[in-house]
């Protein structure tokens, strides 16, 4: 299986970064490419490079922020896309410096739901603030969604009687 890596270009920088080095890992070629010294992260190379390619002024923040705040889940999106995506552009936020805590994470990941997740919302708000984490909230959102949207077999009437027919068939002696 081989990994496909974006060509580096002005807005993939960090990205680009990390998929690089988990490549060149994967291959056995990091220590090579690496050399001998460790160059620590600032280096004049790695700022170079990402001068180069990564904007990250107070423009760049804001644009980026307000992208994410306006975020929203599209109706034939899956939950673990919509979860990936706010936690694409949290990491895009993060790379070029920004702040983002993960109240404000959450914030974005619940306030793009589509409205059948209302309720759900509501549940969540009521969690202690001690109990409320960001992975409990991207798990209780795939189970919700799971809950929203069972498999299309269970919803079909039509396919239901040949599984139990099956199931019957299967298990006769």
């Amino acid at each position: 299986m081989s990994l496909s890596i974006s060509k580096l270009d002005d807005s993939n920088y960090a990205e680009w970064s990390i998929l690089m080095r988990a490549m060149l890992v994967r291959q056995g070629l990091w220590d090579i490419t690496s050399g001998n010294t460790p160059c620590p992260h600032g280096s004049p190379n790695s700022t170079a490079l990402e001068s180069v390619h990564q904007a990250r002024g107070l423009g760049t923040r804001l644009a980026r922020r307000r992208n994410l705040y306006q975020m929203r889940k599209c109706n034939d999106q899956t939950m673990t896309t919509w979860i990936a995506d706010v936690r694409r552009a949290v990491f895009h936020l993060k790379a070029i410096g920004a702040s983002i805590t993960d109240e404000d994470h959450i914030l974005v990941v619940t306030s793009g739901l589509l409205p059948s997740f209302e309720h759900f919302v509501v549940t969540l708000d009521a969690t202690l603030e001690s109990e409320l984490t960001l992975e409990l909230v991207h798990r209780r959102l795939l189970n919700e969604d799971s809950c929203q949207h069972p498999f299309p077999s269970l919803q079909c009437p039509d396919l239901q009687p040949a599984a139990a027919n099956a199931a019957v068939e299967e298990h006769a002696f």
